[in-house]
């Protein structure tokens, strides 16, 4: 009797120990669970961020173009103005910029980083987007190929001249 009295306490004691590890790793597993949740929200909100900054830079650049159309298309060419330039190729991609920097110049800083070994044309093409994003990659961004604010902190610094 005494025996099976020490294997039902075993056994008790064992039960109860799951029991315990099991009421402590589920809170831990829900706040595991809550921070992905959260983060993938936060990603998608400063996506939607800059969705609206390009906005507001592309409604500035058109409410420029009606001021002072010359000066906005040399130095902060809007995506209207990018697609009915005459250096603009058919293969520009609508979003691929969203900062106010015109594509030749992002083609010399990739050029001064050693990423572009293309002319600097002005045009953004397969060559051009393979280089953002190559210097996503070397710069720990995200290597989704748009020219955000992040990126071009960052590339601006290669530009030579």
């Amino acid at each position: 009797m005494n025996v099976r009295l020490l294997f039902v306490l075993i056994g008790v004691v064992a039960l109860a120990g799951c029991a315990t590890t099991q009421a402590k790793v589920a809170p831990i597993n829900q706040v595991q669970n809550q921070v992905v949740d959260l983060e993938q929200r936060m990603e998608e909100q400063e996506k939607e961020i800059v969705d609206l900054k390009y906005e507001v830079k592309e409604i500035t650049g058109k409410l420029d173009d009606k001021q002072q159309p010359a000066v906005v298309e040399a130095s902060a060419p809007s995506s209207s103005s990018v697609k009915s330039s005459s250096s603009a190729s058919s293969n520009d991609v609508e979003g691929l910029i969203r900062v106010a920097v015109a594509p030749a110049e992002v083609q010399k800083a990739l050029k001064g980083a050693g990423l572009y070994e293309g002319k600097i044309d002005g045009r953004i093409g397969p060559k051009t987007k393979a280089a953002v994003v190559e210097f996503q990659r070397k710069h720990n961004l995200k290597a989704d190929g748009v020219i955000g604010q992040k990126t071009w902190s960052e590339m601006k610094q290669y530009i030579t001249e």
